[in-house]
């Protein structure tokens, strides 16, 4: 692993996680740049010529940065991808040293402020009446993330002891999570992480120069929908299904 704990280091931070992608670029000092775009299924358009914007407030090349993390999910299947690629694309010819940032995680420390050590419960969105569900109290988590249906997910935080803080997508996605008893939705603004949380993530986290994976908790639409898209291209089933490898 590669020690990221030279003030005068910069870093690029990417997260395609949710609707809105962000960039930030910054030292563990200040943010140099940061860019938030609201762009739904649309990050492969927008992503590079953010980083392009990124790399020329300071008019620094690539090879001059420290490190790149990249946000590795939960969240959606086609931006985390997207957000990979640029990243490894990056790092590859400058050999950059890559980091990847746990989403929930970087959530939970932007909330923390605000709850103290009461149980912090993040849940994003994860389409298909589901979302993605992780307990935190005081920083750590009390389990891995998983999806679950928003009944599932209902029924985990009716269960629990004590009142709760509850933030995240899945809570405006599925506003009847926020009515539960002894639960209290944390504002809206902090769905989405702050770019100085983001940058403190990526300047905190442990480096490699291997890519980092991303988190897939569920399989992409594709795949579920592959049958239909198959017949629609006059392609059997089966053919099809040879060219995607089981979700795991």
């Amino acid at each position: 692993m590669i020690s990221s704990d030279t003030s005068g280091s910069r870093y690029l931070a990417l997260n395609c996680a949710e609707e809105r992608i962000q960039v930030v670029l910054g030292s563990p000092c200040e943010v140099m740049f940061s860019e938030e775009i609201l762009c739904p299924g649309q990050s492969i358009r927008h992503l590079p010529t953010a980083i392009a914007r990124a790399l020329g407030v300071p008019s620094m090349g690539a090879a001059e940065l420290s490190g790149i993390a990249c946000v590795r999910g939960p969240g959606s299947f086609t931006g985390l991808r997207i957000a990979h690629a640029a990243m490894h694309g990056l790092s590859r010819p400058h050999a950059i040293p890559m980091a990847g940032l746990q989403y929930p995680q970087i959530l939970a420390a932007q909330a923390e402020p605000f709850v103290g050590g009461t149980e912090l419960w993040i849940l994003t969105y994860a389409r298909k009446g589901q979302v993605y569900i992780q307990g935190f109290k005081a920083g750590m988590p009390l389990a891995p993330v998983r999806p679950l249906p928003v009944p599932r997910a209902y029924e985990l935080l009716q269960s629990r002891p004590a009142d709760i803080f509850l933030l995240g997508s899945g809570l405006r996605k599925n506003p009847e999570l926020s009515a539960l008893p002894k639960a209290t939705a944390l504002p809206q603004f902090l769905d989405t992480p702050l770019p100085s949380i983001l940058l403190a993530a990526a300047c905190a986290a442990e480096y490699s120069s291997r890519a980092p994976q991303p988190l897939y908790l569920r399989k992409s639409d594709a795949e579920d929908n592959l049958e239909s898209i198959a017949s629609s291209r006059g392609i059997p089933a089966a053919e099809a299904r040879k060219h995607i490898p089981d979700f795991e």
